[in-house]
């Protein structure tokens, strides 16, 4: 009996399973014009700020960039993380949004369980950053610099973490540009300091050559120029020379932060004190075996008994010895006479 009901609890899960997997059934578009955002209902309050935040920010990105207005853009709020891996075929967990400029969608998480994310609104036009510098033809932006840009222009200066920098920069850690490359294949801890240091590199270049250098950055390797030739043409430096700068300058800056600290201090405290707890109950087990030893030995008074004389045995043998032979002579002497 109980097998026949194993066998239909399987089949009852394997029937119901692609329902609960997927919740594309649920979700719902609404049309701004320039903007769509598709939704499950649970999200839907979260909508209208989305789009505000992005109708008031998209002219300054724009004029800042050089960049035009898209005609179209749509924005897709998964609810849940079952239905972020689904939508985005697996992104890793760690980032809020993802961008697909040759579709012209991004895809963003629900602040429902995306709680430690920042404000949705924000996110949003990070990654509507994304869509205006790759358009759907495609360009040639690297990693660091699309990334940067995005959270420059998304005013996310949260992202620039000094304690991770200052970390990386203390131990020898730092990213160089073409490591950055690989950002979404990174581990949490690898990836905040991939974007801290993305964003430090664009607040350097805006630094050195103002906001119309990075806007004709931005012209001319979306014109399909190559990085190392725009760099060369608009700044009059080899690429690979403003690299080295900036690494020292990340050195110098963030290399002398590693004192303030406080959650590296803090776990070195907690590190120390957990080997000072080992090393004590290491040395309180030393002594209780020691003890169970002394306990299994058998038991002798410490104190000297006290002896009431000490015998030589030598002298009493020698007055052994002379008394028997004064007893022998003494017997020869006492011997009768023959004839008495």
């Amino acid at each position: 009996m109980w097998i026949r009901r194993l066998l239909l609890s399987l089949c009852l899960v394997a029937l119901f399973q692609p329902a609960m997997a997927s919740r594309e059934r649920d979700y719902l578009t609404r049309d701004y014009g320039r903007f769509a955002v598709t939704y499950c209902p649970e999200d839907s309050h979260f909508v209208d700020g989305l789009v505000r935040t992005l109708e008031q920010r998209l002219p300054n990105v724009c004029n800042r960039l050089g960049i035009h207005a898209p005609d179209s853009a749509r924005f897709v709020i998964t609810p849940s993380r079952e239905e972020w891996r689904r939508v985005t075929a697996g992104s890793p967990l760690w980032a809020n949004g993802v961008a697909y400029p040759e579709r012209g969608v991004a895809v963003l998480k629900s602040p429902s369980f995306n709680v430690n994310g920042g404000p949705i609104g924000e996110t949003a036009v990070h990654e509507l950053v994304h869509l205006l510098l790759e358009p759907r033809s495609g360009a040639g932006f690297p990693r660091w610099l699309d990334e940067g840009l995005a959270q420059f222009m998304a005013g996310q200066q949260e992202f620039n973490d000094v304690h991770v920098l200052a970390r990386a920069a203390t131990s020898g850690r730092l990213l160089g540009f073409w490591d950055i490359q690989g950002l979404m294949a990174f581990d949490d801890n690898l990836a905040r300091q991939g974007y801290a240091q993305s964003l430090v590199a664009i607040e350097d270049l805006r630094q050195r050559f103002g906001d119309a250098g990075l806007a004709n950055l931005v012209h001319e390797v979306r014109s399909g120029r190559d990085l190392e030739q725009a760099f060369l043409t608009l700044f009059g430096m080899p690429f690979g020379q403003f690299e080295r700068e900036h690494l020292e300058l990340l050195r110098e800056r963030y290399g002398s932060q590693i004192w303030s600290d406080g959650e590296l201090w803090i776990s070195l405290l907690f590190v120390i004190l957990v080997l000072a707890a080992g090393a004590f109950a290491f040395q309180r087990r030393r002594r209780t075996v020691e003890r169970w030893r002394q306990e299994r030995l058998p038991a002798y008074s410490a104190e000297p008994r006290d002896v009431p004389y000490t015998v030589n045995y030598t002298i009493i043998r020698e007055r052994q010895l002379g008394e028997d032979d004064q007893l022998s002579e003494g017997a020869k002497h006492d011997k009768p006479l023959p004839g008495n």
